[in-house]
């Protein structure tokens, strides 16, 4: 079992994409969600039993319009924000959901503060500190690294404990977030590099990841 770790990041060409925004209704997030089987750890999230559903076919639901926002960035670069200095969170709960154009991954967080994140496609999944290779499913790997978390001692929450593995979609693959020295590592497996995006959404605080599907 992998354990609490940190961060290797390069420096590549830096591209910052934010957008803010609050919950209900209309949220983005709210649109229809799909996980496939997870491998359960030693703990998860209050809302855990959300997202390791039986991988029964969901119920056909009509997802809200895409929201308007910052463009997608080509494969290539490196997407970044700055943590708030006091921010002090854990990612509590990860969703998969497929939208009109493209699909998105969800990391829920519970804390205090404002998370930031490093995100970039690398050509190998390693774990943090140990430089370990990661086995994640799929042809293109997109490392997620989201800054200014805690380890669940200290923010009263626990950390998510299951790998996703979707049934259907580009995404073929979320690793469990593991967090080491105030940054949370996770790793997406696509079925290729595509453009992607970021978005801080509020209430509760999510990181929001999307990658174009067509």
């Amino acid at each position: 079992m992998r354990v609490h770790r940190s961060t290797l990041m390069g420096g590549a060409a830096l591209v910052v994409v934010a957008l803010s925004a609050c919950g209900g209704a209309g949220d983005p997030d709210d649109a229809p969600t799909t996980t496939g089987p997870g491998t359960a750890s030693s703990s998860s999230s209050p809302s855990a039993s959300a997202t390791t559903s039986p991988p029964a076919s969901p119920a056909a639901t009509t997802a809200p319009p895409e929201p308007a926002g910052p463009p997608f960035a080509e494969p290539g670069g490196e997407l970044v924000r700055e943590a708030g200095t006091s921010a002090a969170l854990t990612v509590v709960d990860v969703r998969v959901g497929r939208h009109p154009g493209f699909d998105r991954v969800v990391y829920e967080l519970a804390g205090t503060g404002t998370p930031g994140w490093r995100i970039q496609y690398v050509d190998e999944a390693v774990d943090d500190p140990s430089g370990e290779p990661v086995d994640v499913a799929g042809d293109a790997f997109l490392q997620v690294l989201v800054t200014g978390t805690a380890y669940p001692d200290d923010t009263g929450h626990d950390e998510f404990a299951n790998d996703l593995l979707p049934a259907a979609g580009a995404i073929r693959e979320v690793t469990r977030p593991l967090t080491f020295e105030g940054i949370t590592q996770s790793f997406v497996g696509l079925d290729e590099r595509r453009p992607l995006r970021v978005a801080l959404l509020r209430d509760p605080v999510r990181v929001v990841v999307d990658v174009r599907t067509t």
